[in-house]
């Protein structure tokens, strides 16, 4: 299963910058000054985090859980109200890179990068978390709490994605300025591909449930729909994105068409099996159906592994 990789960002002297923010004549209270180190603590453990080792799995939980500790924090008063009216002083100090290292590094003089790339990567850590117990299934509830995973990474790109409709950025913002994951229409996208693994999750945890066939078929049949949702916002997000989000996104979206696929098939199977023992005829149909949906899948996976060698232009996978 694909999932997007972190952005990444450098260690910035943030405690000195907000310290830099009162007045030459103003008395600094021990509190103040220890808020202020803690609050560069807590970034350079996100700096961290970001460029350590993702192949270890309790990387993902401890690296989501510190990313939202760090968004309330720089969300919330008085830190998110010192970001804006500091921005002269703090002036371009929040630096971020995309992921695949395509592009130049964004700056921003008021903190609004700093918000979304933080609200970005909370989604790319809960979409992980959501893959590693898809991969492993070592208890009742994975599929359940995957189910939520991916929910919550869906929710954090749509976030994201509201975050960048509102602006507040500092140079305002320009879709060619940022790192290529903050484009609306990549949000939207990324949003979408959250969305139909959760739905995934919803039928596998049906078919493990003995749902009936009639039943497991209309939610199979629903999961490909919005896989073909998926499908369409990553070809309107590669449209607007231009040869940076191609290379990103061409893959996954072969991917996520041959899933799409995949389970309009399986509920061409759910749909024989419920009319097996009345409608020998519809039964048939149904099985031929699913027959030439599986051998297409087969044939372009084929196709797709042998034009990518190995996949070099797909987004980081953290299961199968």
């Amino acid at each position: 299963m694909e999932t997007p990789s972190f952005t990444k960002t450098t260690n910035v002297q943030l405690a000195k910058a907000f310290m830099d923010l009162l007045p030459p004549s103003a008395s600094i209270t021990h509190q103040y000054a220890t808020a202020c180190q803690a609050l560069h603590l807590q970034r350079e453990q996100v700096v961290s985090t970001l460029e350590r080792n993702w192949d270890l799995q309790t990387h993902r939980e401890t690296a989501r859980e510190q990313l939202i500790d760090y968004y309330h924090q720089i969300s919330s008063p008085p830190v998110s109200t010192l970001l804006v009216a500091g921005n002269k002083w703090l002036g371009g100090k929040f630096e971020w890179r995309d992921a695949l290292g395509l592009g130049r590094a964004c700056k921003d003089n008021c903190g609004r990068l700093e918000l979304v790339n933080i609200v970005y990567n909370i989604g790319v850590a809960a979409a992980a978390c959501g893959s590693e117990l898809l991969s492993g299934r070592r208890r009742p509830d994975s599929l359940p709490e995957a189910k939520n995973h991916f929910s919550e990474a869906a929710g954090a790109f749509d976030h994201a994605a509201e975050l960048v409709r509102e602006g507040g950025f500092d140079p305002p913002y320009n879709p060619a300025k940022v790192n290529m994951e903050l484009r609306e229409e990549a949000l939207q996208a990324l949003s979408g591909v959250m969305g139909a693994y959760s739905m995934r999750c919803f039928y596998e945890k049906a078919r493990e449930d003995g749902k009936s066939a009639g039943v497991l078929a209309k939610i199979a049949s629903q999961c490909s729909l919005v896989y073909d949702r998926a499908s369409e916002l990553l070809k309107d997000a590669m449209a607007a994105g231009g040869k940076a989000h191609q290379r990103w996104m061409t893959g996954w979206r072969v991917y996520i068409d041959a899933e799409s696929s995949y389970f309009q098939a399986q509920a061409r199977i759910h749909a024989a099996d419920h009319v097996h023992m009345t409608e020998p005829a519809r039964q048939l149909a149904h099985l031929k159906s699913a027959k030439s949906l599986l051998d297409a899948v087969h044939s372009t996976s084929n196709s797709t592994s042998a034009k990518l060698g190995g996949g070099g232009g797909s987004p980081r996978g953290t299961g199968g």
